[in-house]
């Protein structure tokens, strides 16, 4: 049975984040905890937390009465974590098969809260960025590579989302030259082909792997050339879901997310699962 833990704050990108969940509980067999974190101000004393609890534990009792009326006969349960947000939910990830947490966006400049890309660089699980304007589409689950290696743990998340929900899986495989690259091949055009034709390979491969596994699978390939954040946000357009992976760990100050991941995730063209490998 999958164990998703979800953060609530109060705001309608908690709201988004528990709708997401019920939506996936009706599909497949999870247990869900229903997660908040209280920060407490340097000025507040020890007492304050006592003042802020019952305002907490009737926010976590309300969000798990939804998902008891709209997904009857799942298991859920609360959680009142203390402390720095975005690390107690990293730590919570340890526990967890999933991590599911909702975002706002920015009046000023239109992009989403930065705090989910912090997150995403640290969990030990694969974590699930909801808009908060989020409304299923049931689209296909889209899912980005942007390297040569192979990336089996992506891979194999996306795979089970699109036998879970019985939708197409889409690979979409971006690939652009790097500018000290771009340089040699004015004097040997070869080169752009050779960097081409061996993404092309690199997608070709994953493509066999899934069909190979999954014979009753829909798969479909897109080989695009361009910035990887871009070509994938196109290509997530009424997308049900689109998976990244993240290689590495950042540790409790750092953010180990690249470019695509970061650049995604504040642009949120659907939900974004951001997969360890």
């Amino acid at each position: 049975m999958e164990k998703v833990i979800v953060a609530v704050d109060g705001t309608a990108a908690g709201e988004a984040a528990i709708g997401w969940v019920i939506a996936r509980a009706r599909a497949t067999e999870l247990s869900i905890e229903v997660t908040a974190v209280y920060d407490p101000l340097p000025s507040e004393s020890v007492l304050a937390s006592r003042d802020f609890g019952p305002v907490f534990e009737h926010l976590l009792e309300a969000s798990a009465d939804r998902v008891r009326r709209e997904a009857p006969g799942v298991a859920v349960t609360t959680s009142l974590r203390t402390g720095h947000p975005r690390l107690q939910l990293a730590e919570a990830s340890e526990f967890a098969d999933l991590l599911v947490v909702g975002t706002l966006r920015h009046r000023a400049d239109g992009a989403y809260d930065s705090v989910p890309v912090r997150l995403a660089g640290t969990t030990l699980c694969p974590t699930v960025v909801v808009p908060a304007d989020w409304r299923s589409v049931g689209g296909a689950v889209v899912v980005g590579l942007d390297t040569t290696e192979q990336q089996p743990a992506l891979t194999a998340f996306a795979r089970a989302e699109a036998l879970r929900t019985g939708r197409e899986l889409v690979l979409v495989h971006s690939w652009s030259v790097p500018t000290l690259l771009a340089v040699v091949m004015f004097a040997h055009p070869g080169v752009w082909e050779s960097v081409r034709a061996s993404h092309e390979r690199a997608l070709e491969e994953s493509v066999r792997a899934l069909r190979a596994e999954s014979a009753e699978l829909v798969v479909r390939e897109r080989l695009r050339e361009g910035a990887a954040a871009r070509v994938l946000a196109d290509a997530a357009d009424g997308a049900d879901i689109l998976i990244v992976g993240r290689h590495g760990r950042a540790s409790a100050g750092e953010t180990l997310l690249g470019s695509t991941g970061h650049g995604l995730l504040l642009e949120l063209p659907c939900p974004v699962a951001v997969v360890p490998e």
